[in-house]
């Protein structure tokens, strides 16, 4: 056997490795996912969030990173060291890497280049499609259709939204670069689904989950960050009470409609501090702050500290080196 050979198997008894319990034997047969009613899947919560092809920015190479989205790097070029607590994933030129969310240190060659698809994928009970303990890395000759479907993704983006940061869904957009766009990612996440089923792991299916609160749960998911919850008329929406309707949703996420709601905007902010080069009052106000002391009174409540104090100390390299040279000239993203 050939020493690329030997490696290639090497990465893969890797991968499968980190999978943990979602992974069956390289030997298993090929996984057949269950079918369920449309109704199910139409309820998944799927959306890019951010594509980026080049260089690695100087500002982006080395840090901690609060990061809560799936991600796939393509390593085109140079090399990346990700650590998340014992943990430790490398990847090098011509492979994918799927780091996993969480507060994850990442270290990237000063040569690299990557091709970073950053993506979400849950239910409305709050589990990811995908073990969120994915890492592991795939060699991108065993998987070709994924650079085939990340490229077309990523060139539609950077023609399209070339100013759009870390959440391209805050970005304007016409309704048809919105259906170019889904088609586009539906044929990644598509991709994706397929890739690592063939490698073992098994997508999570949506647990019971009540009718009612479901309904709710996808008007919140697509309610407008800046837009205050009117708790009485979402209730009324689902044909509920408030008090029926939050006693639903403290039985299945431990808050209630309103905090429910309120994760989503403090996701949203530790994003955008941690990995966007935006000012705290830009982002106070897509979230629907009328002024700065009132969202760092509120960052401070869910976070402990100040937009200030998490960009450049708990926030990590990346997002204090992002806010520094937020005046200078653009570079390309970390991932």
């Amino acid at each position: 056997m050939t020493v690329a050979a030997e490696d290639q198997r090497a990465g893969l008894r890797g991968f499968c490795k980190n999978l943990h319990d979602f992974v069956m034997p390289a030997s298993a047969p090929a996984i057949i996912l269950p079918r369920v009613p449309l109704a199910e899947w139409a309820s998944l919560h799927a959306h890019l969030v951010w594509v980026y092809d080049g260089p690695v920015s100087f500002q982006g190479r080395s840090g901690k990173v609060s990061a809560f989205d799936l991600t796939a790097w393509l390593i085109r070029h140079g090399q990346v060291e990700v650590r998340l607590g014992e943990h430790t994933w490398r990847a090098g030129p011509h492979e994918w890497l799927f780091p996993p969310p969480g507060e994850r240190w990442q270290n990237f060659s000063a040569d690299a280049r990557i091709l970073s698809v950053r993506f979400r994928a849950k239910w409305p009970t709050g589990e990811d499609l995908l073990p969120a303990n994915v890492g592991g890395k795939i060699p991108a000759a065993r998987c070709p259709d994924l650079l085939r479907a990340a490229v077309p993704l990523a060139r539609f983006v950077q023609r399209h939204f070339p100013r759009a940061e870390t959440d391209l869904m805050q970005a304007p957009a016409a309704l048809a670069d919105y259906l170019r766009l889904q088609t586009l990612f539906s044929r990644w996440l598509e991709t994706v689904i397929t890739v690592l089923t063939s490698e073992g792991l098994i997508p999570a299916h949506m647990g019971k989950i009540d009718d009612r609160l479901l309904s709710a749960v996808r008007r919140l998911e697509r309610q407008p960050l800046a837009s205050p919850v009117n708790e009485t008329t979402l209730a009324r929406s689902v044909g509920l009470s408030v008090s029926q309707l939050n006693r639903l949703f403290l039985r299945q996420f431990g808050v209630s409609s309103r905090g429910y709601f309120d994760r989503r905007r403090h996701q949203h902010a530790l994003t955008a501090l941690g990995e966007s080069t935006r000012g705290a009052k830009e982002i106070a106000s897509n979230l629907g702050f009328s002024s700065l002391p009132h969202f760092s009174a509120w960052f401070r409540r869910k976070q402990g500290v100040s937009p200030r104090e998490f960009r450049s100390g708990r926030g990590g390299g990346l997002a204090s080196a992002a806010a520094r040279s937020r005046s200078k000239s653009g570079a390309g993203r970390s991932g």
